[in-house]
């Protein structure tokens, strides 16, 4: 049998150890991976909503809400009631969140130059263009186009 490379299983590998790496870094805030598009969103959209957030993260609604209920019990976010309409509630980063917001931040760069650090900076940005295309084909195959960032 012909040998291939598994693309699937090296994009799997890379994910779980961003996680790995940024599960390192956010584990002295009682948080992981799985908060930072809460994390990112929340500090670039002050007053963003919970529905609009869920457009965004593509998981199910149930487990946005837990997430959005958890930084606000643990300090992280200020709910608001929208006074337009009074469903919808903004988000609100804390100076707590965003503290963590730049640990998140600096910890994603500083991941993005040690797996890139043997590229040459040509090959960097080839590498991430194709990155940007294959995330939209995957957003387009599975989301009908919506982009996710």
């Amino acid at each position: 049998m012909e040998e291939r490379n598994d693309y699937f299983k090296y994009f799997e590998i890379i994910s779980k150890h961003s996680h790995v790496y940024l599960d390192s870094k956010l584990e002295r805030f009682g948080l992981n991976h799985c908060y930072r598009i809460y994390i990112k969103k929340i500090c670039e959209k002050p007053g963003i909503s919970r529905d609009v957030i869920k457009n965004f993260t593509h998981v199910h609604p149930s487990n946005t809400t837990r997430a959005i209920d958890y930084l606000a019990s643990e300090g992280y976010i200020s709910k608001v009631t929208n006074q337009d309409d009074k469903r919808i509630c903004n988000l609100y980063p804390t100076e707590k969140l965003k503290e963590v917001y730049e640990v998140l931040v600096n910890s994603e760069n500083e991941w993005i130059k040690k797996i890139t650090a043997s590229l040459k900076e040509e090959e960097k940005v080839i590498f991430f263009n194709l990155l940007n295309k294959a995330q939209a084909s995957s957003s387009n195959i599975i989301h009908g186009g919506k982009n996710e960032n």
